[in-house]
């Protein structure tokens, strides 16, 4: 087995702490995979979840990405606003300062979180709440999405939508051709009918999730 470094290089590039280092980039997303090796079960004895440390394929980049809901966190947010599940938003990363884990080769993981901004404010998201779209412009672009912003503004003009479907262009077209329009992705989440979700309920839990919430 690989071993790991337990010191990377130097994080940032200036005094102000705003320019991440390519070196450090790189040695952190190497140092993750190898921990994803050994540390799953490290972390899993010691009574946590470890996809909150070990997120995989559900990591949030630097630069985002679009998420779809698998559950409901229970926070304060609930009483003014009630998050659909399956809906799909632009979330950003967020790396929590405390709550680190030590593995045995003597390298400190700290818990990830995904960030939305919902109409009731940010809401933070463990990676077993949610799961990372792989096509979200086919998904928004679909005859039964429903995009919404935060203010409750169109999405889309719909006389634009309805002169490019005039000229021929299919509804999932002119859709993703009016997206790319559009501003600030991280105002705009997407939702599907209450038959999409109740059909697709479940899709993308992982195994061991679905066992601790449905416990025989």
């Amino acid at each position: 087995m690989t071993r790991v470094r337990k010191k990377g290089p130097k994080k940032y590039l200036d005094a102000r702490r705003t320019q991440v280092s390519p070196a450090w980039l790189e040695w952190d997303a190497t140092t993750r995979e190898q921990m994803a090796e050994f540390a799953w079960e490290q972390i899993a004895s010691a009574g946590l979840e470890p996809s909150m440390y070990l997120p995989g394929d559900k990591g949030i980049s630097d630069d985002g990405a679009w998420i779809l809901i698998l559950e409901i966190p229970q926070t304060p947010i609930n009483t003014q606003f009630e998050l659909p599940l399956l809906s799909m938003w632009r979330a950003r990363r967020h790396d929590l300062n405390d709550g680190g884990f030590m593995t045995d080769a003597g390298v400190k993981l700290y818990p990830q979180q995904a960030v939305i901004a919902t109409p009731a404010g940010d809401l933070h998201l463990w990676p077993h709440e949610y799961m990372v779209a792989k096509d979200p412009m086919g998904l928004a672009s679909d005859p039964d999405a429903i995009l919404h912003t935060l203010g409750g503004e169109a999405v889309l003009d719909p006389e634009e939508l309805f002169y490019l479907q005039s000229r021929g262009i299919t509804h999932q077209q002119a859709t993703m051709m009016l997206f790319d329009k559009i501003q600030s992705l991280d105002f705009v989440y997407v939702t599907f009918p209450e038959w999409i979700t109740a059909l697709l309920e479940g899709v993308g839990r992982p195994l061991h999730r679905h066992i601790a919430l449905n416990p025989r």
